[in-house]
């Protein structure tokens, strides 16, 4: 079996509501990605990133894009790079060894592809290696969004 990489910024990270769906991970680790994240008004979190930095799009199903997301490994083909007028987001590269099982539940509770879009970006892990991983975008903003500049949700730590 392919592992499959997704990168989490909002609700799926250690400590939130919804991090049970990441119960079967065999790896977290911090990690960051080049984007712009905002905080949307029912009180999560939604992530931009520059079309650059897009190596994959469309949807497929969890064993066909961890076959794709490790074919992009493996060419390596791809660089991480903070854009002008984009930021670092911080968040956590949350490693499943059974896509099959574990990504379809992700994408439902993430809407995808209606709500979310799930794409393949470079993503850095704190050790500085640069991986491609999935994360889950949201292409349209709504305006009463607000932006969080310092790429981290939430904007302050749960236990305050």
């Amino acid at each position: 079996m392919i592992d499959i990489h997704i990168f989490c910024y909002g609700s799926l990270k250690k400590g939130h509501w919804n991090h049970h769906f990441c119960k079967n991970a065999t790896n977290i680790e911090p990690a960051t990605v080049c984007g712009k994240l905002y905080q949307l008004p029912p009180g999560y979190p939604a992530l931009q990133v520059p079309n650059d930095s897009i190596l994959l799009a469309g949807i497929k199903d969890a064993f066909e894009s961890a076959q794709e997301q490790y074919q992009e490994n493996d060419n390596g083909d791809f660089e991480f790079k903070i854009y002008d007028g984009w930021e670092t987001v911080h968040g956590e590269l949350v490693t499943f060894s059974d896509p099959e099982e574990d990504i379809p539940p992700i994408d439902k509770l993430e809407g995808t592809p209606f709500y979310y879009d799930r794409i393949l970006i470079p993503v850095r892990k704190a050790d500085g290696s640069i991986i491609a991983a999935w994360a889950y975008v949201m292409h349209e903003i709504h305006f009463s969004a607000r932006r969080l500049p310092d790429g981290i949700w939430p904007e302050k730590p749960l236990n305050q």
